[in-house]
């Protein structure tokens, strides 16, 4: 699913930036070698950042 319609980011590359390192959507931008235009997806990009986050916390916790 497409999170940024200005650079055709989709969830997928905000979940990689997510667990690359990225920590905010201004550096999933940047990891994604693009830059924030309109500001509309931020809201969702940040909610798929923290599930891939939560997701990767809970797999290490189960091991």
């Amino acid at each position: 699913m497409y999170v940024c319609l200005c650079n055709a980011l989709k969830c997928r590359q905000f979940k990689d930036a997510a667990k690359a390192g990225a920590r905010d959507v201004p550096s999933a931008f940047k990891a994604c070698g693009a830059k924030p235009r309109c500001g509309q997806c931020f809201e969702e990009a940040a909610r798929t950042m923290a599930n891939a986050m939560q997701a990767d916390t809970m797999a290490v916790a189960a091991e």
